[in-house]
Order: C-alpha cells, then structure tokens, then sequence
C-alpha cells in the first residue's frame, strides 16, 4: 500500500478542487459573504466539530486514531464558539436547536464512523484541521480584510495558538498519519471517506447558495456569460438554417445556458 498521506491528497485531489470552486467559497475570497451569512455558516462549523471532537475524545485509545488526536492543539469548539457570540450576539445558542438537512447528514456521517469503524474518523480529521491549517488561514485574512473586523475578533476558529510553526506541524501530522497501521480495506475506506466529507462540506455551502443570489457578477464572470449569450444565439441560427426546431428550442433552455456560463468561468453544476 502507498503512504496514507499520499493518497488521502490524491484520492481527494477532484472532489477537494470541486470545493474550492463552490459559490460559496469564490463569495467568501470576493468579501461578498455578509456578517449575517457568516454568523449562520458558523452554525454549521459547530455542528460539524462538536460531533468530531466529541467522537475523537470517546476512541482518543484506539491505536489509530491516538495518532492524529491533538486536542489541545486543534480542537476549535471553543473557538468557534467565541465567534459565535461575536457574530450572533449571547443569544447565538438558539441557532443550534434545528439542524439542516446538510449540517444532519454531515453529523449523522461522523457519528456512523464513530459507532462502527473508528478508524475512519481520521479521514474527517484530515479533511477539517489540516484544511483549516491551510486554506483556512487565507479564509481568515479576508474574513478581517472586507469585514473590517476590531483586531483579534471574529477570527478564533482560525487562530491555533499552541500551535507555533503551522507548516511544521502539519508536516508532523502526514509523518503521523503514514504511521496508521491498517489493512489495505481500511486504508481505501479511510480515503473514500475523505472524499465524502469533502462532499458533506460542498452539500453545507451550497445551503447558503440561495443567499448568494443576486450579488453583482465579476468582470469575468459577465464577459463569461456575454461569451455563453453569444455561442447560444450562434448555434440557434445554425439550427435554425438546417431546420432542425428541436434541437433549437433544447439550446435556448435556461439550463443549457447556465451550465455554458458555469463551464465557462470554471464552475460545475450546483457549484
């Protein structure tokens, strides 16, 4: 078997891009996700790391997981908390008490491994810390840049204070996970299962898609979609010249148009 870390970065190499192209995501590098929405997402973050850490704490004995636990180091229930009430207000535990069908499902997800194979909540570990320990800290720079945020607030969950040297450590944390010693089930297991929760994290930003809506398109994101218009209007004539009606009225639907403009400015369906 190849080193688990090698292949946790290839096996969730597409899926891991498909993420970053979320509209959620390019919103969020824009400065164009509100206070408001934000307040919301961290909502989810709690669900999402009060049933890992929870789960990491009950198997912190198995052989496996101990080798990926950092409790102190990492464990940002406190944090986001913090940040909670910073853009919620006090009474930001009231958000908690209904949970969407993607905060659910990501849930329900941890909880499954938990119960059955414990193993495989080193896949969820990878997908969250080493993530908030990388791209999570661009994320924090802007969050502070377009918000305008008073120095040190609104920014905890992306502050690892005991951790002194970001690179280093997660460089210790791959060292750890190539030391899970599995059989060759296992370790597949635990890579598909960092696909899906790369998958889970896509299915929460697109819960916050429809409060995207509306928002200015960017210069290319318009030159994209003028290009679209053009090549649809194009190929209606043609169709229109060879005769061919349906296929015309199949080019003019509003879906095809859609996805020539998320093709064109590098986006997927639903992204």
């Amino acid at each position: 078997m190849a080193l688990l870390s090698v292949d946790l970065k290839e096996g969730t190499k597409t899926v891991h891009a498909e993420a970053e192209r979320s509209k959620f995501v390019k919103y969020f590098f824009r400065g164009e996700i509100t206070p408001a929405t934000y307040g919301r997402f961290l909502v989810s973050l709690y669900h999402i790391y009060n049933a890992l850490e929870e789960a990491l704490e009950k198997h912190k004995d198995n052989e496996n997981v101990q080798l990926v636990y950092f409790p102190t180091e990492l464990n940002r229930k406190a944090a986001l908390e913090e940040d909670l009430e910073f853009f919620n207000g006090p009474e930001w535990r009231d958000m908690l008490l209904t949970l969407s069908p993607a905060q659910k499902a990501y849930i329900d997800a941890i909880r499954r491994c938990s119960e059955s194979q414990p193993e495989l909540l080193i896949a969820h570990t990878y997908v969250r810390y080493l993530g908030d320990l990388s791209g999570g800290q661009i994320l924090a720079k802007k969050l502070q840049k377009y918000n305008d945020l008073p120095e040190g607030k609104g920014v905890a969950f992306y502050n690892f204070d005991r951790i002194e040297n970001k690179n280093e450590f997660k460089e210790m944390f791959r060292i750890r996970l190539n030391q899970v010693e599995v059989d060759e089930a296992t370790h597949k297991a635990i890579v598909e299962e960092s696909c899906q929760a790369f998958i889970r994290n896509i299915d929460i930003f697109q819960e916050f898609d429809h409060e995207l809506e509306g928002l200015p398109l960017t210069k290319k994101e318009q030159e994209a979609l003028d290009a679209a218009q053009a090549a649809e209007t194009a190929a209606a004539h043609e169709a229109a010249k060879a005769g061919t009606s349906t296929g015309l009225l199949s080019s003019l639907t509003p879906s095809n148009l859609l996805n020539s403009l998320a093709s064109a400015v590098g986006l997927k369906n639903g992204a």
